[in-house]
């Protein structure tokens, strides 16, 4: 079920507070940012179907193509369709300072770039006129107003971590066991989008997710 981001700051009030209403004035502003910067890390210890993109184009140039404003990282290797509609070989991602050792006739690309100034894709081997398909994952789109919606596939998440921001703030004692259970939800959700369509294993890494510690 769709939750806003007034649905989230009532719920949190509900438990901190004992009142299920929105907060106002400064706890709202505060407490809108601790929402804002849940889902920021959430969307940063894995990759989520909720902020997969698939970007698709004919480009005209053989080599640079500017990427969505909201481009994050890639997901998988680019690939193109061939003469015959066929999906190509893909476009392996490397590192920029790599290229100099690549061959002239590998197939590959690096990104440059920052989220300041925008990210480029640079390709080797691309064909022109042919439809090349990048996945990729976007930056969160964020709680910046109380109708927004939460785009994690568990909004609690959310909430609880509201709640454990405030509890450690006002050095609370029940702030351990918010966070552990904050901590919980967001394995969970990890962990469900480790699971293919058929419940199986995704055998796709999952850039950041091995790397990170949810403790």
């Amino acid at each position: 079920m769709a939750r806003t981001l007034q649905d989230i700051l009532i719920d949190a009030n509900a438990y901190i507070d004992l009142n299920a209403t929105a907060p106002t004035g400064t706890e709202l502003t505060t407490r809108a940012n601790y929402a804002n910067q849940a889902v920021w890390e959430a969307a940063a210890v894995a990759q989520f179907s909720e902020f997969h993109q698939i970007y698709e184009l004919d480009p005209t140039t053989l080599a640079s193509i500017s990427l969505p404003v909201n481009f994050r990282e890639l997901m998988v290797s680019p690939r193109q369709k061939d003469a015959n509609g066929n999906w190509s070989d893909p476009f392996e991602e490397i590192k920029p300072l790599d290229r100099f050792g690549m061959e002239s006739t590998d197939k590959y690309c690096y990104i440059v770039g920052n989220p300041a100034s925008g990210y480029t894709a640079v390709f080797n081997g691309l064909t022109a006129n042919q439809t090349l398909s990048i996945d990729f994952q976007r930056f969160p789109s964020g709680l910046l107003t109380l109708t927004d919606v939460c785009e994690l596939p568990d909004s609690t998440f959310v909430t609880t971590k509201v709640e454990a921001y405030v509890l450690e703030s006002r050095n609370n004692d029940r702030f351990p066991l918010v966070k552990a259970d904050a901590n919980t939800k967001l394995k969970n959700m990890v962990g469900r989008e480790m699971k293919t369509p058929n419940n199986g294993t995704n055998s796709v890494p999952r850039k950041g997710l091995m790397s990170y510690s949810i403790g």
